[in-house]
């Protein structure tokens, strides 16, 4: 098992039905007027929280549907005013509201390359879901929106046609491969879970596995109406350009227009609430602006969401409570493989810094090495902590297990990369982790030792720039 002694962060509240308690036997002797102000007191401290519990749910659920989050959509429902003046002042961003789904409609300023959802594995489960959603749109610009319900084999056809008009054929999908299938039932499953669609009849799996005259019938929800979003060419073009380059989809991508259409400081703002962090290296002006208004930006992140801002010389983001998170956030785990090697990897980067074996950070707290760098630690890592690891884990082949690893560290913003070149970016967030295993076998009675091993920090985990490395 693997543990971490991070930092505790309490946020404490005061207990309303406690102070109601704790004034009813105290209101014969108060004065009417003190009454009345406890009780006005107890009305905005209810209205304060069920306004950051409104703020937290359209942060981390991606949409709000009456029928699966009732109390929350009815919350949301009610502060939708107070919240979009919010969104007005911050970020810019635009509360999308009906009768049936709710959702925070984001804006990116800049691109990050790399990153991964968790149901998402491939890149081609992304163009799978983008072509699903051209399809559901193209149903209803062609008149056929009233009927919602649809045959997976009639989108894989459609999807597979489409695929084929462009010039890349490593880009067209043939769902005679189990690849491809995999990809869509991928898809479909993040759009199932999400509300977007429902399954009306027949098995995925079948027709993923290919059984003969397996079929399955869907039917598109109002929900996957309010994720189609219009593209702008232009940005989608550099985007597209920058992330294809051999020697440039490591660099940084500030979206066309951004730094002239949206302030420095709005822009912060979308980086951290997005998350994972935002980097000096990304956009140096909109961390100018953060680190110019921290205490002002740090104020009302708390105020709002409860949420405190971590800010160093390279980066900034945001920090939780401990087990406060109602939605997905992405983050190390003490329980994957994949999450305690990318741990013990970052440690093995620190010491590397620590004894100058690598070349410095540049100017924004970023390491530049190569694969052949990572490879050697983490055959190191292995060959010194692999007995820990679960079963799977142990059964890879190095390839795929590091492989697995670099998804785990892109998605959680520790790296980018590696490139067509075999470099990699390590990000300064990176210095936050340095973990070892710890044997606690010596402590049992004689004859009942343990073998197994569990995890501690030898560092606390708020230390964490690279120039900090050898310090504590």
């Amino acid at each position: 098992m693997m543990s971490m002694n991070e930092s505790e962060i309490e946020i404490q509240t005061t207990d309303i039905p406690a102070l109601i308690v704790e004034t009813a036997g105290e209101e014969q002797q108060q004065p009417k007027g003190r009454r009345a102000s406890l009780m006005a007191a107890v009305r905005t401290r209810a209205y304060n929280s069920d306004l950051t519990r409104a703020h937290i749910a359209l942060m981390e659920r991606e949409v709000l549907l009456p029928h699966k989050q009732l109390e929350l959509f009815r919350l949301v429902n009610r502060h939708y005013r107070t919240l979009q003046t919010w969104h007005d002042q911050y970020t810019g961003w635009r509360i999308q509201r009906g009768s049936t789904v709710i959702r925070l409609v984001r804006h990116l300023s800049t691109a990050t390359p790399g990153y991964l959802y968790e149901r998402l594995k491939d890149p081609k489960d992304f163009a799978c879901l983008t072509w699903v959603l051209w399809f559901a749109e193209n149903r209803q610009l062609t008149g056929r929106g009233n009927d919602q319900q649809f045959l997976l084999s009639q989108l894989a056809e459609q999807i597979q046609e489409q695929s084929s008009h462009g010039m890349d054929s490593e880009k067209e999908f043939d769902f005679r491969k189990q690849a491809d299938r995999y990809s869509i039932q991928r898809a479909l499953q993040y759009l199932e879970d999400l509300g977007g669609i429902q399954l009306v009849d027949g098995q995925t799996r079948e027709w993923v596995e290919q059984t003969p005259d397996a079929d399955v019938l869907y039917e598109f929800t109002d929900v996957i109406h309010s994720l189609v979003t219009a593209l702008n060419p232009e940005s989608l073009a550099t985007v597209s350009a920058q992330l294809n380059g051999a020697t440039t989809n490591l660099q940084p991508i500030l979206l066309p227009g951004a730094a002239h259409s949206t302030p420095d400081l709005v822009r912060a703002w979308r980086a951290i609430l997005i998350g994972p962090a935002l980097f000096r290296h990304d956009d140096p002006a909109a961390f100018a602006a953060l680190e110019e208004h921290a205490d002002e930006v740090a104020n009302e992140l708390l105020e709002t969401f409860g949420w405190l801002l971590d800010i160093h010389r390279d980066y900034a983001c945001i920090v939780r409570a401990s087990g406060t998170a109602t939605g997905p956030v992405t983050s190390l785990s003490m329980v994957g493989a994949s999450d305690q090697i990318a741990m013990l990897l970052c440690g093995a980067i620190r010491r590397k810094v620590e004894a100058g074996s690598w070349l410095a950070p540049d100017q924004y707290g970023c390491l530049h090495v190569t694969t052949g760098d990572i490879e050697e630690l983490f055959y190191s890592v292995r060959e010194r902590y692999g007995e820990n690891w679960g079963t799977e884990a142990r059964n890879k082949s190095s390839r795929s297990l590091l492989n697995d690893v670099y998804k785990k560290m892109r998605q959680v913003g520790l790296i980018r990369g590696p490139d067509e070149a075999g470099n990699v970016l390590v990000l300064p967030t990176a210095a936050r982790y340095a973990v070892s295993y710890d044997d606690p076998g010596e402590e049992k009675p004689a004859g009942r030792k343990s073998s197994k091993r569990t995890a501690k920090s030898t560092r606390n985990t708020a230390a964490i720039d690279w120039s900090e490395a050898g310090e504590g």
